[in-house]
């Protein structure tokens, strides 16, 4: 009963919230945003499920073959990772034989990522799973629309 009461007190909050159409929750981007990110996740996952890897991981794998070595840092705000969250993913992709790491010949306080021979044989088979995975996710939309969707992601972001 007391249940009862409360919910009706919520609802006369909610009767004084006024918006219109375009407020409604499935269009707001974030909340599209987030939803296109999961459906994103989930074709990637089903395209790499056989290699044990992460999004992320593979993130990070294609863009050592993209800028060559590179620090740590770099990387992590290359793939749009957490700087905290970075160091755990090299400690992974270190532990999976995948990339080492070396001091920097030119300034010796940082560390230099690179991919080993394993690492390479793994960013081709992993590299065109990336792309089949955005061609899953873009699927609905026609060629000039998943122009224009990449266009205004690469503006958004």
């Amino acid at each position: 009963m007391a249940s009862g009461s409360s919910d009706n007190t919520l609802l006369k909050a909610y009767e004084n919230i006024k918006f219109s159409e375009k407020d409604k929750i499935e269009l707001n981007a974030g909340y599209l945003l987030r939803r296109a990110f999961k459906r994103a996740r989930k074709h990637m996952l089903n395209r790499i499920e056989e290699h044990n890897m992460t999004p992320m991981q593979t993130a990070a794998i294609h863009a050592l073959v993209e800028n060559g070595p590179t620090s740590q840092n770099k990387l992590g705000r290359y793939i749009g990772m957490e700087p905290g969250n970075v160091h755990g993913l090299v400690e992974r992709l270190s532990k999976k034989n995948l990339i080492t790491s070396r001091r920097d010949e030119q300034d010796a306080r940082h560390y230099v990522l690179e991919l080993t021979d394993l690492g390479i044989k793994t960013a081709a088979e992993i590299i065109p799973l990336r792309f089949k995975a955005s061609e899953d996710v873009l699927s609905p939309l026609t060629e000039k629309e998943r122009k224009r969707f990449l266009e205004l992601l690469l503006k958004l972001t």
